[in-house]
């Protein structure tokens, strides 16, 4: 590493760390933990932390043998360390994913100095920074910016191992940071990144006809270290549940989503293809020059080993394969692309560091302007959309001058984009994403009160002391979350129950429940069967944006019934009190 280049990466990387923490940070403590996913990681996370078992993975008494340990112990070391698991501070638990997220930044820049330069690699970190899934990602509790960490150290790492550093000591480092990359991923959501790397190192076997420079990987001292992060793990919780992890684990949560839908989530071939506009937001704009560029860049042939044929290939090796796999894939979800983005985003940089020296690509910039105007307007429209039907007039104006502003930069971008003037479209794209995503996540998303069906419904409880309680028609996890383990979701017990009515039962009813809508009425109709008196309260109204319905809960409690007295006659009066019989 050059010392006259070693400033220049370092004021980089203070500028990267910056902007990716205001992409980050803003609304981190303040938006509700979301549904249905990063609830059941907070919650299982806080049991952790409460029970110490940092083995068992738990929600409620049920074992969690969905994906490994690692993001679970992240949170509960946050937890630990900066909280407590009874204060439920999810911004705590939101931390791992900060962190995992500035690392994938700091990861794809040091990645693609070694590929395309040091100011290719600024753009490129740059549109992982503010690309619209990793912003979300990075906000929430769970798996997925922690694997697009991991999966960004193995890229890094293999793009260090092809352009090798003139030091030595560099290059071993890159061989320690693979191998852990690949342990971590394996902690965080098993097979994904291994895999990643296996099609990757193939690819390149197969596409080069040459494989030497792999050679330096075989360093034992690293993969003993790689075995170390997660075969003692994985043997523990073979034993403690005799097998059951990883039959549930590896054959029905990730086999089970290679052959079927899972969890009501289907999309049909392209849906990655189609919805990466969105994703990838507002990076996206310069994805098909990119695209084009790395192409290009690869077609002199396989003896052509110059460094950006072999930065390109190796790009292009780590999307296509895999991106092809997850199209086929039955079931689908937007983030499934999140561990492709380091290297689309060298493919944007590249392209990016081009278009500042020369006006190329017309047609490409044109469909890319004109794609970048539909993903724009739809994200523009969620919302306004949001802000009219779940929103409050006080909010309008703050919300309608962010989403004015993020739109006009927006709309310069892609003016840019069409006229050939780089500089303009980065600079817009960028205020664009910053003024959009500070905007939504540090207050139009806060204050929509109709999201905050969970707590707003918890804090009606927080003057009882919380028994039994049980919530048969709105099982959503962050209500769990929000009050404590005790709570009892779904058809755990019976809620027409007198008996545990009289003891001090809690009901939590949705009104609105397509499952059971007549449930209160048979309540109060069992009560008066019993000779139960009934308290019910007011409603709590809202979203369920899990669903896409709205809901209408109370809680019902037993209540002391009133008992009818015989009203004593005036003093001096000898009227006669007729019996109330």
């Amino acid at each position: 590493m050059s010392g006259t280049h070693l400033p220049k990466r370092r004021m980089h990387a203070f500028a990267l760390t910056v902007l990716t923490l205001i992409m980050l940070l803003p609304g981190l403590a303040s938006i509700p933990v979301i549904d249905r996913d990063e609830a059941r990681y907070a919650q299982a996370s806080v049991q952790m932390a409460e029970s110490g078992d940092w083995l068992n993975i738990r929600f409620q008494d049920e074992a969690r043998n969905k994906k490994p340990a690692g993001a679970y112990w992240a949170q509960t070391v946050m937890l630990k360390t900066l909280s407590s698991p009874e204060k439920r501070q999810i911004w705590v638990q939101r931390l791992p994913s900060v962190i995992a997220g500035l690392l994938a930044v700091l990861l794809t820049y040091l990645a693609a100095v070694r590929m395309i330069g040091r100011q290719g690699a600024l753009y490129a970190a740059g549109a992982l920074a503010i690309s619209l899934i990793f912003v979300f990602e990075g906000h929430i509790a769970k798996t997925d910016a922690l694997l697009c960490a991991s999966a960004s150290a193995v890229f890094a790492a293999l793009a260090h191992v092809r352009h090798p550093d003139p030091n030595a000591r560099f290059k071993r480092l890159w061989v320690w940071v693979f191998w852990v990359g690949l342990g971590a991923g394996i902690m965080i959501k098993g097979p994904i990144v291994p895999a990643l790397a296996v099609i990757s190192i193939l690819g390149l076997w197969v596409w080069e006809r040459r494989l030497g420079w792999a050679k330096a990987l075989l360093f034992w001292p690293a993969i003993i270290l790689f075995l170390l992060i997660w075969m003692p793990w994985a043997i523990a919780i073979y034993m403690a549940t005799d097998g059951a992890f990883f039959t549930e684990s590896l054959g029905n949560d990730f086999g089970g989503k290679l052959v079927s839908a899972q969890e009501k989530h289907p999309g049909p071939p392209g849906y990655h293809l189609g919805l990466i506009w969105l994703t990838l937001w507002p990076s996206s704009l310069f994805l098909i020059p990119g695209a084009i560029y790395a192409v290009r860049s690869v077609r002199s042939g396989k003896g052509d080993m110059s460094a950006v044929t072999k930065a390109m290939r190796l790009c292009l090796i780590w999307v296509v394969p895999f991106w092809l796999m997850i199209e086929i894939m039955p079931t689908k979800l937007p983030h499934y692309v999140l561990p492709l983005f380091p290297a689309l985003c060298v493919m944007i940089g590249a392209a990016i560091a081009t278009l500042m020296q020369v006006k190329i690509f017309p047609v490409a910039r044109f469909i890319s302007a004109a794609l970048f105007a539909v993903a724009t307007t739809a994200l523009i429209g969620a919302l306004l959309y949001a802000q009219t039907i779940y929103g409050t007039p006080d909010m309008e104006m703050i919300t309608y001058a962010i989403i004015g502003v993020g739109a006009l930069a927006a709309l310069i971008a892609a003016f840019g984009m069409v006229v050939g003037k780089a500089k303009l479209t980065v600079m817009s794209a960028v205020l664009s994403a910053i003024v959009l995503s500070c905007g939504a996540y540090g207050y139009i998303l806060p204050n929509l009160d109709q999201f905050r069906t969970s707590e707003r419904v918890a804090q009606t409880l927080n003057p009882v002391s919380l028994g039994d309680t049980i919530s048969p028609t709105y099982t959503e996890p962050s209500l769990l979350y929000y009050t404590n383990k005790s709570l009892r979701l779904g058809g755990q017990a019976d809620p027409i129950d007198m008996a545990a009515i009289r003891e001090g039962r809690v009901i939590i009813l949705d009104l609105k429940s397509e499952a059971q809508p007549d449930l209160l009425v048979k309540l109060q109709d069992a009560a008066l069967a019993d000779s139960v008196c009934l308290e019910v309260s007011e409603p709590v109204r809202g979203f369920n944006y899990s669903k896409g319905d709205k809901v209408e809960i109370v809680t019902v409690r037993g209540d002391v019934c009133p008992t009818v007295t015989s009203p004593e006659p005036p003093i001096g009066s000898t009227e006669t009190v007729p019996d109330p019989e």
